[in-house]
Parts: structure tokens; C-alpha cells; sequence
């Protein structure tokens, strides 16, 4: 990326001071077990108890199983988003050190913008710059982490309330609509973190961040 202005130097030096020393000690092994053993398990308790509840609902034998997926879903979609919270906070973040101020901070939009472009393959790697690249790699890829714990707990709810319902309204359609576009948005971050994984991965020598 060319630096016509004289400020790039300066910029491009605090940039790769603030990433020196970030690394990614296992990012992508915390988010797997999350959706290996807590989401699963949340999802499941959450519709035991939704159906349990349910079961004491009016008039079960005609509406047990909407209700309990209604409840099921309810539960299931704010447990996720809260095991999801909880769960980046203290098992994802210390996966990414050193903390700190962003290291693309102090960069132009522009230069911004072709960083993140270099981490998602979308243009060839400025060597130059390899650190700030990294550096920048391994937050969006802790961000991408945390989005993708707690925002499956949308598509649980929403999913359960539109099953639960049926397709009866507009309002019924709208619902429908907005999951599959939630589902396409958590399917775009899923896979910019694959991008951000594999770029680590393809720019490190000695191969000791720990992205499996």
C-alpha cells in the first residue's frame, strides 16, 4: 500500500509498537468448545425447562408442543446470549495478549480499511507492515470470537418463536425474514474468522499461536 503522505511513517511506527507482542494463544480452540459443549448444553436445558413449563400450562394437550418450544426458545435464545457474554469475557479475551488500545487507532479510514482487507485475502500482504497486520489480525479475530458466542442466541430465539408459531401473519414473515438474515450475517462472520485464523496461520514462521 503506498504512503503518499509525509504523517504515514509516524502512524505506521505507533501502529506496529501497539501490536508488538500481540498473539492469538488459542482463540479458535476456546470458540470450538463453546459450541461443543456450552452452547449444546444451554439450548437443551433451556427447552427441558420450556417444556417443563409447558406441562404446567391451560390446556396443554392442545398446545404443548408450540408452548414448549415458545418457552424452550425464549430461555434457550437469552441463556445463549448469556453464556455467550460470559464466556468471551473470561475464556476468549485472555486468549488474546497483550489487551489494549486498538492497534489500528491513529491509522486513516483508508489505511484502515486495506488492513482489514490484507487480513481477509481480499488484497496481496504489504510485508512492510506485517506486525500492524497481525497485530490488527488478532483483535478482529477476538472480536469475530465474541460475536459469533453470543449472537447464535438470536437465531435460537427467533428460530423457536417462528416453529412455535407458524406462518399465520405478516408479522410471521417478518420474523422468518429476520432470521435468515441473522443467519447470513453470523454465517459472514464465521467465516471472516476462518479468514483471520488462516491468515495468522500463513504468516507466521515458527508456528507457535496456538489457533487450533
Amino acid at each position: 500500500m503506498r504512503e503518499a503522505d509525509a504523517g504515514a511513517e509516524p502512524r505506521w511506527t505507533k501502529a506496529a509498537s501497539r501490536a508488538e507482542g500481540l498473539t492469538d494463544l488459542g482463540i479458535g480452540g476456546a470458540v470450538r468448545r463453546f459450541f461443543l459443549v456450552y452452547f449444546p448444553l444451554t439450548v437443551l436445558a433451556a427447552l427441558v425447562v420450556g417444556f417443563a413449563l409447558a406441562s404446567l400450562w391451560p390446556e396443554v394437550a392442545e398446545g404443548f408442543l408450540q408452548s414448549g418450544l415458545y418457552f424452550g426458545s425464549l430461555l434457550g435464545g437469552l441463556g445463549v446470549f448469556i453464556v455467550g457474554q460470559v464466556y468471551g469475557s473470561k475464556k476468549v479475551s485472555p486468549m488474546a495478549r497483550p489487551g489494549g488500545i486498538g492497534v489500528t487507532v491513529g491509522l486513516t479510514p483508508e489505511e484502515v480499511k486495506h488492513v482489514r482487507r490484507q487480513v481477509l485475502g481480499k488484497e496481496p500482504i504489504d510485508v512492510n507492515h506485517l506486525s500492524v497486520l497481525r497485530g490488527a489480525a488478532v483483535q478482529l479475530r477476538e472480536g469475530l470470537a465474541k460475536q459469533l458466542l453470543w449472537s447464535p442466541g438470536l437465531l435460537v430465539y427467533f428460530a423457536g418463536q417462528s416453529l412455535s408459531r407458524g406462518v399465520h401473519s405478516v408479522i410471521d414473515v417478518i420474523m422468518i425474514v429476520l432470521l435468515l438474515g441473522m443467519a447470513v450475517v453470523l454465517g459472514i462472520s464465521a467465516r471472516q474468522f476462518l479468514q483471520t485464523g488462516a491468515f495468522l496461520t500463513s504468516t507466521y514462521s515458527s508456528g507457535s499461536d496456538n489457533l487450533k
